[in-house]
């Protein structure tokens, strides 16, 4: 502004105080100093003061039109802040004493705690924003890929019993053991035995005992336990209704088993390599069977493959699904 031109300081001067003495001028500008490096949406603006966005549009005309704040654009949307005050002289000034003597307002109190909400929400959306295409590699970073596992293994009841049939290696009873009060794990194959020993021994697990023994004679009391896991072992067993049956037996009422096998499929490796029995099962066919063995149906769902072709091999890898039938008709998961 021209210091030589005195009226048209005078009158300038004047608009840009008549313009800040509007009620909802101020509590903009105020908001937008107190936000300080980080400009402001309409959207922001709007929830801080609990007005309309056309109500805060139509001010923010009229601040930009008088040059006491600037826009820019920031991809589809657009930021607004003070103006330099070098622009306007004096408007420094002007801007403490409105510090100053509404520093206690309870109105611009209420409008800067809500801001404060708002930009601490913004925060966490950018942090958000930038790491979501890296958010993966960098949780399982830090905390590895399979810590949501664990803590949902702390959600089993601490006061159960629980039977893994056809436990190979005790890997599955290794996991099970912190959150449970005592694990069986019942396994036909020496071989199997030894190695689950050792790893049981090197996990420093002490509620985990062996047992030598098949889904089809399951060397248990009745109403032993009350949850029976089966994963991936009932495509070995000859007589199914018999092994189901067993499995019935050994759990408590109100307990239940959970078999987790092959859909049907065409890969003669299983059967030839593998010494599979069973090709896979239609859940529709195993929930006959499980109801006929006298559990109560409640679920099953497929769980696909993440690996659809063994490289090596070129062997398609089938799905798995996941069923639960309870001993007594408990409620559904």
């Amino acid at each position: 502004m021209p210091a030589s031109d005195s009226a048209s300081s005078i009158d300038q001067w004047v608009r840009v105080l008549r313009i800040m003495a509007d009620p909802v001028r101020i509590r903009i500008l105020q908001l937008m100093e107190s936000a300080g490096r980080s400009p402001l949406r309409v959207g922001e603006l709007s929830d801080a003061l609990k007005m309309p966005q056309s109500t805060i549009s139509r001010h923010l005309k009229t601040l930009l039109e008088s040059d006491l704040i600037e826009a820019r654009r920031q991809g589809t949307a657009i930021l607004y802040r003070p103006h330099s005050t070098r622009r306007t002289p004096g408007l420094g000034e002007l801007r403490t004493v409105s510090r100053k003597v509404l520093h206690h307002d309870d109105q611009l109190q209420a409008d800067l705690t809500r801001l404060n909400k708002i930009l601490a929400q913004r925060q966490d959306d950018d942090i958000f924003a930038a790491t979501a295409p890296e958010w993966d590699t960098i949780r399982g970073r830090w905390f590895g890929d399979t810590f949501q596992y664990q803590a949902m293994l702390a959600a089993l009841d601490p006061h159960w019993v629980m039977a893994d049939i056809g436990a190979g290696t005790a890997s599955l009873c290794v996991d099970l053991a912190p959150h449970v009060r005592r694990v069986f794990a019942v396994e036909p194959s020496p071989a199997m035995l030894n190695a689950a020993r050792e790893r049981i021994t090197s996990s420093g697990c002490t509620n985990v005992e062996l047992l030598a023994g098949s889904m089809e004679q399951i060397p248990l009391p009745d109403e032993s336990v009350q949850v029976a896991i089966a994963c991936l072992v009932l495509h070995h067993v000859e007589d199914i209704p018999h092994a189901l049956r067993e499995l019935q037996r050994i759990i408590r009422p109100g307990g239940f088993v959970l078999i987790i096998d092959l859909l049907p499929h065409q890969i003669d490796y299983f059967r030839e390599k593998m010494g599979h029995r069973w090709m896979g099962f239609k859940p529709q066919e195993l929930q006959q069977q499980l109801v006929a063995a006298g559990f109560g149906f409640n679920h099953w769902r497929s769980l696909p493959a993440r690996t659809r072709v063994l490289k090596d091999t070129g062997i398609r890898v089938p799905d798995i699904f996941v069923m639960r039938g309870s001993r007594s008709q408990a409620a559904a998961l």
